[in-house]
């Protein structure tokens, strides 16, 4: 694999869909039903909207994560949809570009929804895709290909990628069980609704390691600071070798 901001500084599509998608978990009725969720919260994503996929298929696979959130009183919006033109073929292409955007109010998340070609197809092929991936240092920017063009995508369609990455969203890591993402769900809501106290709409994201980011001021900065460090590195690497 090329070298890049995809692998350099660990934005990595962590919650990558392959053709044998891991999963997050399988839903544990009794686990739910005893976890309190607490007073609904909005969730607002905003999508960047790549050509060949319609404005209503957007709409329909914000709703699917909807329907599926709202289990825990997450009410799921769309402030605003964005054309947006596919910047490479590779997913690191895709992620140099999701990435490093700036998450501005009022968006609490940013998923860019991708397009197919034939290049997708042939690779489909060859039974490797990333279907979608959520950025590792603070799980609030994420990308999907929302349009099926291989076999692969009848195992695993648009939509269940779209719920997964969404779960990854919130923080929640890959497993066999739901229950520990029910507990991270609850202290961000808690969280969340502490910040609206004081005069905040952001809904928090977290690191790597569960700690909490509760600004967008903060989540960009830490974004910038990992592309720095990622060009630091390439230079010190240029100047070693030349």
């Amino acid at each position: 694999m090329r070298k890049g901001l995809f692998t350099t500084i660990t934005l990595i599509a962590v919650a990558a869909c392959l053709a044998a998608c891991t999963s997050v978990g399988t839903r544990n009725t009794r686990s739910l039903n005893e976890t309190d969720f607490g007073p609904s919260q909005p969730l607002r994503i905003c999508v960047l909207l790549d050509q060949g996929v319609s404005e209503d298929r957007a709409r329909e696979l914000m709703a699917g994560i909807g329907d599926e959130l709202s289990l825990y009183g997450l009410e799921v919006s769309v402030p605003w949809i964005r054309p947006w033109v596919r910047p490479a073929f590779s997913s690191q292409g895709i992620v140099d570009d999701v990435w490093v955007r700036p998450l501005e109010a009022p968006c609490d998340r940013l998923m860019a929804l991708v397009g197919r070609n034939f290049g997708d197809f042939l690779t489909g092929l060859l039974g490797f895709e990333i279907l979608g991936g959520v950025d590792e240092p603070t799980h609030t920017r994420s990308y999907v290909v929302a349009r099926s063009v291989s076999l692969n995508q009848l195992f695993v369609p648009p939509s269940r990628v779209a719920v997964h990455e969404a779960y990854h969203l919130l923080g929640c890591h890959h497993g066999t069980d739901l229950t520990p993402c029910y507990r991270q769900i609850r202290e961000l809501k808690e969280i969340a609704a502490r910040n609206h106290e004081i005069g905040s709409d952001f809904f928090p994201g977290v690191t790597p390691r569960g700690k909490v980011l509760g600004s967008r001021l903060t989540v960009n900065q830490i974004i910038r600071d990992a592309v720095d460090n990622y060009h630091q590195t390439r230079a010190t690497s240029f100047q070693k070798n030349y």
